[in-house]
């Protein structure tokens, strides 16, 4: 067993320091070693180390450090449920910004295709259309 110190970790993973403290202070997260007096030597073991990187890549998809812990723990099968509903969601949420390039485009287009405002306000018109038409608004 090969033990990190909080620095190592932090180039080892990315998080900072203070990160590292604040997922110990939520119980996410501890070093392995203590000193005899019960003091934190902030020493991680393989173990640690790879708790952190699934930490680090369940913030990275969002997911809120109170749902963590269920993740990683598998409390309840939570890791399952919880992942796939971020997916879900994420998923949305590109369809909304994939909408959202592809309105900015057309309406970057229109700026684009004409001086002439009167041709303008048809182009809008019509994408305004489409767009609002294929929403069912």
């Amino acid at each position: 067993m090969s033990l990190n110190t909080i620095r190592e970790v932090t180039e080892i993973t990315g998080i900072t320091v203070n990160a590292l403290r604040y997922y110990d202070s939520k119980g996410l997260l501890h070093p392995t070693v203590r000193n005899s007096d019960g003091r934190k030597e902030w020493l991680y073991d393989d173990e640690a180390v790879r708790r952190a990187k699934r930490i680090l890549l369940l913030r990275r998809i969002g997911i809120p450090v109170e749902k963590i812990a269920l993740v990683i723990d598998n409390v309840d099968g939570m890791d399952e449920i919880v992942l796939r509903t971020r997916l879900e969601e994420l998923r949305k949420e590109r369809e909304l910004i994939d909408e959202q390039i592809t309105v900015a485009g057309m309406l970057l287009l229109v700026d684009e295709l004409s001086a002439d405002e009167e041709v303008k306000d048809d182009l809008l018109d019509k994408v305004f259309e489409k767009i609002c038409t294929e929403r069912g608004e």
